[in-house]
């Protein structure tokens, strides 16, 4: 009984921990990366990581260019409707038919014709909103309008275009549900559509709230986004709670290997902070890691979708402290790419791609990536249940020896690449092989050069010759460099 007692104590008491993390964080309001917010949202991790007892925690800059809204209109057969432009979406005037094409998949456009024409696509929780754009783009659309789903006509926002180049090619504007059906309706009579986005892009600094607790390596990686669309209570508040209660925890409690806690900062603009962090670490210093946990919507409302995705390396572990029954939605990582248009849309896609093994959560929820996203939405005993298995997960996975985490995931394509700069530009000499060892002959090699960190000055893409290489010359000798 007293057992029990404790357990019931012990469980409230956490769930308090986690409610006061979500309401400081809502204090802050919109996280935006390069806003006040968002600044405001680092300084405060960075306070909670020192007071956890990570001695070495410390902010890690990176630069940008944010997406800067000057207006915006919406027109649609006469009428004007309440929309929100999405981020990086191009600039300028569209006019024409509106054309309802489902989800905006490719089988979506069968039979439809959008050239010259304004595209409506529903929002689809498994197939990107920038995949949407792509193929709205390559179809010969106008522009694009996007229909969130969430309650009460809200509108959901987000980026839409890669903003690495700066702004997209049409302008592309997201409407509540409400209206989307209004819309959907229109589109059947061919009503007029007119769109307008003034905006720009502008320099910006976002920052990494990055510690580490000593151990042997290679270390574990544990992160959460902490940049926000408005107050962003589960996406990505949840996320953020759990990684400050872990960081507490392992403080504190012994362990074997070392642990790295990252709150990355820009991930909802373009995983700025995940590919910051892993191109500096991973890249540049050579740092080994064993795996990565990813808090990506660790938790949401009651009724929601609760996704776990991870490499082969992991299934064992997670099977383990049963991390499968906790989220139902149990899948590989390669899953991720396939169903939402081939990116991994959160931090860990680039460490992903090279190899490191790992586990990344995901919860939907109704109110994503709208204002009402807010610590009430939030089911605090779920957020705490799924801490307290994170928790003997991390410690599941500092027992194991290194040779258990040595398996490459057998989808993933090994790339070795060479740059060599030159008064010319760059050589880039890649060769793709599969995991067993055979030349990728025909794969697609997507390079591109930044400089001030994620501006994009050269973008190319080539396929492997029958031995897997492919060369690639352009751009210009940058500050750095990525492929």
């Amino acid at each position: 009984m007293k057992a029990t007692v404790l357990e019931i104590a012990g469980a409230a008491a956490l769930e308090e921990r986690l409610s006061r993390t979500l309401h400081d964080l809502a204090l802050l309001g919109d996280k935006r990366a390069g806003s006040a917010g968002g600044t405001a949202s680092a300084a405060y991790l960075l306070e909670r990581f020192r007071a956890a007892g990570i001695a070495d925690a410390h902010l890690e800059a990176f630069h940008f260019a944010a997406f800067a809204l000057r207006s915006s209109s919406l027109q649609v057969a006469g009428r004007e409707l309440a929309h929100e432009a999405l981020a990086y979406c191009g600039c300028g005037a569209a006019q024409g038919p509106l054309v309802h094409v489902g989800t905006g998949e490719a089988a979506d456009y069968d039979g439809r014709d959008v050239h010259g024409r304004v595209a409506l696509v529903e929002r689809n929780v498994t197939f990107h909103r920038s995949a949407q754009y792509r193929e709205a783009i390559a179809r010969g659309a106008l522009a694009l309008v996007y229909v969130s789903h969430a309650p009460d006509n809200l509108v959901q926002v987000g980026t839409i275009s890669d903003p690495e180049d700066g702004l997209g090619p049409i302008p592309a504007v997201s409407v509540g549900e409400r209206d989307g059906r209004e819309l959907v309706a229109a589109a059947r009579t061919g009503a007029l559509a007119l769109m307008r986005v003034d905006a720009d892009v502008a320099p910006a600094t976002g920052h990494n709230v990055v510690g580490r607790l000593p151990g042997e390596g290679p270390a574990l990686l544990i992160g959460a986004h902490h940049d926000t669309w408005h107050v962003g209570s589960t996406d990505n508040g949840t996320g953020i709670a759990v990684l400050l209660e872990l960081a507490e925890q392992l403080a504190r409690a012994g362990r074997r290997r070392a642990a790295v806690f990252v709150a990355y900062d820009g991930e909802e603009l373009g995983l700025f902070g995940g590919y910051d962090f892993f191109r500096k670490h991973a890249i540049e210093a050579g740092e080994r890691f064993a795996a990565f946990v990813n808090l990506e919507i660790p938790g949401a409302g009651p009724d929601d979708v609760r996704a776990l995705a991870h490499t082969h390396a992991l299934a064992g572990p997670l099977r383990a402290t049963a991390m499968d029954e906790l989220y139902p939605v149990c899948v590989g990582m390669e899953m991720v790419p396939a169903l939402f248009g081939g990116v991994v849309p959160t931090d860990i896609q680039g460490a992903y791609r090279w190899g490191i093994p790992g586990a990344s959560t995901a919860c939907d929820t109704p109110w994503h990536h709208t204002t009402a996203d807010t610590p009430d939405k939030v089911d605090l005993s779920f957020l705490a249940r799924a801490a307290a298995r994170w928790r003997r997960t991390i410690a599941a996975l500092d027992s194991l020896p290194d040779a258990a985490f040595a398996p490459r995931d057998p989808h993933l394509w090994r790339l070795q690449v060479s740059v060599t700069p030159s008064d010319e530009g760059l050589l880039l000499q890649a060769r793709a092989t599969l995991a067993d060892g055979t030349p990728a002959q025909g794969a697609r090699i997507d390079a591109w050069v930044d400089v001030d960190d994620f501006t994009r000055v050269f973008r190319a893409s080539v396929s492997t010759d029958p031995g897997g290489a492919a060369s690639i010359k352009g751009g210009r000798a940058p500050r750095h460099q990525h492929s």
